[in-house]
């Protein structure tokens, strides 16, 4: 395995969302506007009561580590998009003909997945707190917040692998990725289905990744037993996902 081809694939994959804008406004910004508007319209309403310690909180602010989450769920329907737009366009083909093997060219990848989450969760804290978020913050927390979006990304990444083997084309595997999104947001993410529901989301991976950043952002602290547990699940979650996800793309 050499670090050339892996950077090559990673140069390759990079300037692949810059030339589709689409994926990018997708990936980065959506959810940022999401905060804003969100922010905006709930930030003065506080009918679903205190946070798990005690502390009031706004709607919007019960919401804002559901919609860190759900940023990383939508990188499902990029890298799917992205997995089939290289089986069409003949790309996966030209590379098999080259020296690079199926682990390089999946490295490279997450490599460039692993840039995106560290810009989306910046982008989104920061218009957060702008709009009137008001967390505990400390250093270890947020890269803690940072280390949680890193592994909802590995993971998104690992069902968008799975959804664009597949798909037989890239406008199947916008469609199919929804089946892996819409379950996360519905019971995993920022919406609030109540507390009958509460345990289907215990089978969702962004629920571990909502719960974690809730405890980081309103008062957990790193000696917290459950956060390091939310921690753990999401990342077995994530290592059986992406296995599956390599093991099918390299067919």
């Amino acid at each position: 395995m050499k670090g050339q081809r892996i950077l090559t694939v990673f140069k390759m994959e990079m300037k692949k969302l810059i030339r589709t804008p689409m994926y990018l406004i997708i990936s980065i910004f959506f959810v940022a506007l999401l905060v804003v508007i969100l922010g905006f319209a709930l930030g003065n309403y506080y009918e679903w009561g205190p946070d798990a310690y005690g502390n009031p909180r706004s709607i919007f602010e019960h919401m804002v580590p559901g919609l860190f989450a759900y940023s990383g769920i939508l990188l499902t329907f990029t890298f799917a998009s992205a997995v089939t737009g290289d089986r069409d366009t003949g790309v996966q083909r030209r590379m098999k003909t080259t020296p690079i093997t199926s682990g390089e060219v999946i490295i490279g990848q997450m490599l460039s997945y692993t840039i995106i989450p560290i810009i989306q969760t910046a982008i989104i804290l920061i218009t957060a707190l702008l709009v009137g978020f008001h967390p505990i913050l400390t250093v270890e927390g947020v890269i803690m917040v940072f280390v949680f979006m890193i592994f909802m990304s590995f993971c998104s990444v690992g069902l968008g692998l799975i959804t664009g083997t597949i798909a037989k084309d890239a406008r199947a595997a916008g469609s199919l990725a929804f089946i892996f999104i819409i379950p996360q947001q519905l019971f995993g993410s920022f919406i609030y289905m109540g507390e009958a529901t509460k345990v289907i989301g215990y089978a969702m991976p962004s629920y571990y990744v909502s719960e974690g950043i809730y405890r980081i952002f309103y008062g957990g602290t790193l000696t917290d037993v459950f956060l390091w547990l939310d921690l753990l699940v999401i990342a077995v979650i994530t290592l059986v996902i992406y296995i599956i996800g390599v093991k099918l793309y390299g067919r």
